[in-house]
């Protein structure tokens, strides 16, 4: 009987408008987070799978020496795919030509999830491959053919092999690789190696198993067994940290909008729950009087609104679905085609949305309803007793933080969103109602103009009603003012990283009597180059004495490798000193070191460094730790030591410059001239870079429309709470005299005060949040919303006044009389 009932009543409310309000803050509650996780996962999926190419696989064995068989035998247990590289540097010989060459063996697996994209026929399109070179033969890239004045078809000499030259590669994502092994690629089969004589003593090879797959079944396959000494796991963080770091900032991005989005709905809920609530204390009141017990109420107004949840959830799944498709379509061609299937979980996160929304933002407002008084059939001002303040609180928070948490997966962005968001609000809300109480004594016995008086009189009458729709359209415009400031700081910070002329080469192994020489033929060329760094390969042996192999670092592949050393007194534009001193490096015996790796080798100021490096030692002390731009193409390093620390060590040099599209031509003179330097074209991977960052402002720009949708909601919810009470207001002046015109400047003055104080706590709580999501979250600069103080206030003002008015025009125009007879309540 009470669900039958409910739903009598739930459709009869529908067909009249009741449940208008609060079923389509709902429906956006449901429709938003819904359509948000579905696209974003979507796209963030898309994102991962284009940075994978980058890898070459979800996760790679990285090893000196050929890996264990059982590491393979593992991974096609668990169902993973396989393939197996080997990389290494050597000579290519072709006739009298020779050339330093950055030699690949792949097995018949390769690629996994690289892009290779190889041109066989001389003039033709490049085609993307699913494997690699036949046995005997050979794909180059085109400076090695440059080097060699090679062209295909031609047979070149790789130790005791003879391989022809069948493919000139022009795109291979996994490209990688460190500052010793960024010769020209030459990628042959795997098994030509056998017999070649490319893998005898003192080769520096490194075998690489990549791996794809299940998330779980990768991390089991990771647990099979311990890894050696001279092997280590690489992910996208370890391959490419710009592309890692710009990832990572676009996830937080999508979490940080899709949260306030979350936020915003919540809150457009609540105020339609609680008008719902008041607008129902008769009905409640005639259920009682015709004989129902509270539990029979409670049981209605429960089953009405789990009704009304499954309704919203249905509807806004259904909606989001189609949204999604819409704008796919729309945007056809900038999106990727093939975008990965959405994940269940972010459909349950769009059906709890609904429930969790109800729970906590609904159901507390509507809870007092069971206990309404059957007197209040005659005694229309006896109301029930609302629920503490602090439960309804509680279970806000409660909803929201779980929410939050299952939206974002992030524990300590939701806490510290809601902690530190619900301190904000407290705050702007104790504020507004010891302003209003200032002005309601500063202002008492002033003469004021009638419509001003009019429009004060209303604010100050109801102080906590103005003050709470201050605080929500406040919340609203902050909101919106933290996603369009987080979003143009972000894209910013991207191009920063990528300007249009960011180098895209880089020049290595340049020798100290070609310094010179180098430098003027760029400028010659008229390209312009950074600095040229010393650099010589060094080991760390010892801190403070004491060895690293009896350190807990001793596993850090830090340890286990040669890091690119250098010396320089200049700090460089790409790094910031966090701690210490750079005018130390002026002194001698000085090294700076970079901040995470430091961390990670437990280093710290004042302690000393030993290494060894052309077979002579030398220690440094630390005296400053640096922040490293990674993302910035140009020349960047773990250590810097003072310039007398490597002086008497021999060194090459390294540097990076610009090489325009249509200037190519420069770059293949350059290896010809210099065919002793390494140059390592980056174009290939600032594409890729740049592909995966206009995918991110892609899904910037789409969930930036959702987030504007749940603003303007809670917008319209808080100016229609009130719309009763007005209506009789507005009656009551009406028959006492008052014009239709006196009304309407009242309301505009009312409103536009409203949207200016709004927009004043809006801009306050902005800065703020900014400052600190800039700080703790994101890592970026902070610079302030600057001009956006000048104009925000009026244009808010303007914009509350206009469709403030719009909702408010039955104030004016229905007769006082059916007002006051409650035929329009």
């Amino acid at each position: 009987m009470i669900i039958r009932m409910a739903w009598r009543l739930l459709w009869r409310e529908a067909r009249s408008g009741e449940l208008t309000l609060i079923f389509m803050a709902l429906l956006l509650a449901v429709t938003s987070t819904t359509a948000i996780a579905l696209f974003s996962s979507r796209l963030e999926l898309a994102m991962q799978h284009r940075s994978s190419e980058l890898l070459g696989a979800d996760v790679r064995l990285h090893s000196t020496t050929e890996p264990e068989p059982e590491w393979q035998q593992n991974a096609q247990t668990l169902g993973l795919n396989s393939a197996r590289t080997l990389s290494f540097p050597s000579v290519a010989l072709f006739g009298d030509e020779m050339s330093l060459a950055a030699i690949k063996a792949v097995d018949e697996h390769y690629p996994l999830r690289s892009v290779l994209r190889v041109t066989t026929v001389a003039g033709a399109e490049a085609q993307q491959m699913n494997h690699g070179p036949a046995r005997g033969e050979a794909w180059v890239e085109p400076r090695l053919l440059a080097l060699l004045g090679a062209k295909l078809g031609d047979q070149v000499e790789v130790g005791s092999l003879t391989l022809t030259l069948s493919g000139e590669i022009a795109e291979e994502s996994d490209r990688g690789g460190n500052f010793y092994s960024l010769s020209p690629r030459l990628m042959m089969h795997w098994d030509d190696i056998a017999g070649s004589g490319l893998t005898g003593p003192g080769a520096r090879l490194n075998y690489r198993l990549l791996i794809t797959g299940e998330a779980s079944a990768i991390e089991r396959w990771q647990q099979s067994q311990p890894l050696a000494v001279n092997q280590r796991f690489e992910s996208l963080d370890d391959g490419n940290q710009a592309v890692a770091r710009n990832l990572n900032r676009a996830r937080q991005y999508l979490g940080i909008a899709a949260l306030l989005a979350v936020v915003l709905a919540s809150v457009a809920v609540a105020i339609s729950a609680q008008r719902y609530a008041s607008r129902h204390f008769d009905i409640s009141a005639l259920m009682r009087t015709f004989g129902l017990q509270q539990n029979q109420v409670w049981g209605i107004y429960a089953s009405q609104l789990l009704l009304l949840g499954l309704v919203a959830t249905l509807a806004g799944l259904l909606l989001a679905l189609g949204l999604q498709a819409l704008l796919l379509q729309l945007l056809q061609g900038l999106v990727p085609d093939d975008l990965p299937a959405a994940p269940v979980t972010a459909w349950l996160l769009g059906m709890s949305s609904g429930l969790l929304t109800l729970l906590g933002f609904a159901l507390p407002y509507l809870m007092p309803l069971s206990r309404v008084a059957p007197l209040r059939v005659l005694r229309r001002d006896l109301a029930p007793v609302p629920l503490a303040g602090w439960l309804i609180t509680s279970l806000a928070l409660a909803a929201l933080t779980l929410l939050l948490w299952l939206f974002t997966g992030d524990a300590l962005i939701s806490v510290g969103t809601l902690l530190g968001g619900g301190l904000l609000l407290l705050l702007m809300l104790a504020l507004l109602l010891l302003a209003i109480r200032a002005l309601r004594h500063l202002l008492a016995g002033r003469a004021l103009p009638l419509s001003l008086r009019f429009a004060w009189l209303h604010i100050s009458r109801h102080s906590r009603q103005s003050a709470g729709q201050i605080l929500a359209f406040s919340l609203t415009m902050m909101v919106m003012l933290v996603i369009a400031a987080l979003r143009n700081d972000l894209l910013a910070d991207w191009q920063a990283n990528l300007p249009e002329k960011a180098p895209n080469v880089f020049a290595i192994n340049i020798q100290p009597y070609q310094q010179q020489a180098f430098a003027a033929s760029l400028a010659d060329a008229g390209l312009q180059h950074e600095k040229l760094y010393p650099m010589v390969p060094g080991r760390l042996l010892r801190i403070n004495d004491v060895s690293v192999q009896e350190l807990q670092v001793a596993d850090d592949p830090a340890i286990n490798r040669d890091l690119a050393l250098t010396a320089d007194d200049q700090l460089p534009a790409s790094n910031r000193v966090i701690a210490g001193d750079w005018a130390l490096q002026q002194q001698a015996g000085q090294v700076s070191i970079e901040q995470r790796l430091a961390k990670r080798l437990g280093v710290g100021l004042g302690d000393r460094l030993t290494f060894s490096a052309g077979g002579v030692e030398f220690s440094a002390v630390v005296s400053s730790l640096r922040e490293v731009d990674w993302g910035a193409m140009t020349p960047n390093f773990y250590m810097m030591f003072s310039p007398d620390v490597l002086a008497a060590l021999p060194a090459s040099y390294l540097t990076s410059f610009y090489v325009p599209t249509d200037k190519q031509a420069l770059l293949t003179e350059l290896i010809r001239a210099y065919p002793g330097i390494t140059m390592l074209d980056m174009q290939a991977v600032i594409a890729q870079i740049q592909g995966v960052l206009q995918q991110v402002t892609l899904a910037i720009e789409l969930i930036l429309v959702f987030v504007l949708c749940a603003a303007v909601m809670v917008m319209l919810a808080s100016l229609l709470a009130g719309l009763s009470e007005r209506l009789r207001e507005g009656a009551i002046v009406r028959t006492l005299g008052g014009s239709r015109g006196l009304l309407r400047r009242g309301q505009r003055l009312e409103f536009m005060l409203l949207g200016a104080v709004s927009a004043l706590l809006a801009l306050a709580g902005a800065e703020l949040v900014t400052w600190a999501l800039y700080r703790q979250v994101l890592d970026l600069p902070y610079a302030g919303p600057g001009w956006v103080w000048l104009w925000l206030p009026p244009f808010a003002a303007l914009l509350l006044a206009l469709p403030g008015l719009w909702l408010l025009r039955r104030t004016v125009n229905v007769s006082p009389l059916m007002v006051l007879r409650g035929l329009n309540d």
